[in-house]
C-alpha cells in the first residue's frame, strides 16, 4: 500500500510568536512547503505544471491544533494526495515534532487544477491519477462547514497587498490570507490565545495594491467568522476558534 510521504523541517527562532511557539500562519506555510514536496516527488508541483500552463488553487483547507511547539524545533511533515471528489483533489497533512508518536496539526485540503490561459479549473483525474492516491483515513473527519458570517462585526482591519505577498501565479500566496487573519481579532484574543481549528475557504485571489479588509464575527464563545473582501468581493471566507494559551 501507498504511504505518505514523510519530510524533515526545522522550525527557525524568527518564525516563533510573542509567545515563543509555532503560530498558525507558520503551520500553515510548513503545510505548502510539504505538499510542494510531495508534488515534486509524484510529478505535479508548481514550476512542472506552469510550463503546461497548469497551476493549483487552494479552494478549502481545515486545520485541527493541539499545542504548539515552542522555541527552535524539529519537525517531520507527512503529507499524501487523499481523493479526488468531482473537481476536487484532496490532500491531507499531519506535522509532528520529530520523535513524537502523536501529531500537532492535522489537516484537510481541496485544490482545484486550473488553466492560467483559459482561468477555468480542469479535469483534476488528467494530471493526479488514481494511482496517486493513498487510501487511510482523512486527517479531519469533520464535514466542511458552511460560513456565513452575520450581524455586526466586532473587529475589522484592512492590508494593503504587497509585492513580496505575492506568489509564482502572481496572486496572495495563501499564507498571507491566514497571517491576516490571525490578526483581524480584538488584542486580547490574539495575545492571550492560540488557533487550535481553521476553517478557510478560498473565492478568489487579491492582486498586488488591492486594499483588503478583513470583517470579524462572533458566531459562540471563542469561535469566530471571517469575511476578508477587497472591492466589494468575497476573496475569503473563514472560521476560527481560539483558546487561552
Amino acid at each position: 500500500m501507498k504511504s505518505p510521504g514523510r519530510y524533515p523541517l526545522e522550525l527557525k527562532s524568527y518564525e516563533l510568536d510573542h509567545r515563543g511557539s509555532m503560530p498558525v500562519w507558520v503551520m500553515y506555510r510548513y503545510l505548502q512547503e510539504a505538499a510542494e514536496l510531495n508534488a515534486v516527488d509524484l510529478g505535479f508541483d508548481t514550476e512542472a505544471l506552469l510550463s503546461r500552463s497548469l497551476t493549483w488553487m487552494l479552494a478549502r483547507l481545515q486545520l485541527r491544533s493541539g499545542e504548539p511547539p515552542a522555541g527552535r524545533s524539529r519537525l517531520i511533515a507527512e503529507t499524501w494526495p487523499s481523493g479526488i471528489v468531482s473537481r476536487f483533489a484532496q490532500r491531507d497533512f499531519r506535522l509532528y515534532v520529530d520523535g513524537a508518536d502523536t501529531a500537532f496539526v492535522a489537516a484537510t485540503s481541496y485544490w482545484l487544477l486550473i488553466d492560467i490561459n483559459r482561468k477555468r479549473p480542469v479535469t483534476v483525474e488528467n494530471i493526479l491519477g488514481r494511482e496517486h492516491i493513498v487510501d487511510v483515513p482523512h486527517a479531519v473527519a469533520d464535514p466542511f462547514p458552511a460560513i456565513q458570517p452575520a450581524g455586526d462585526p466586532v473587529f475589522s482591519a484592512e492590508f494593503r497587498v504587497r509585492r513580496s505577498d505575492l506568489d509564482m501565479n502572481d496572486h496572495v500566496n495563501n499564507v498571507h490570507y491566514v497571517e491576516w487573519l490571525a490578526e483581524a481579532v480584538p488584542e486580547d484574543v490574539w495575545r492571550g490565545g492560540g488557533i487550535t481549528e481553521l476553517d478557510v475557504e478560498y473565492k478568489r485571489a487579491a492582486q498586488f495594491g488591492d486594499a483588503v479588509r478583513i470583517d470579524t464575527h462572533v458566531s459562540c464563545p471563542g469561535a469566530y467568522t471571517h469575511r476578508m473582501s477587497a472591492g466589494g468581493n468575497d476573496l475569503v471566507l473563514a472560521r476560527s476558534v481560539w483558546v487561552a494559551r
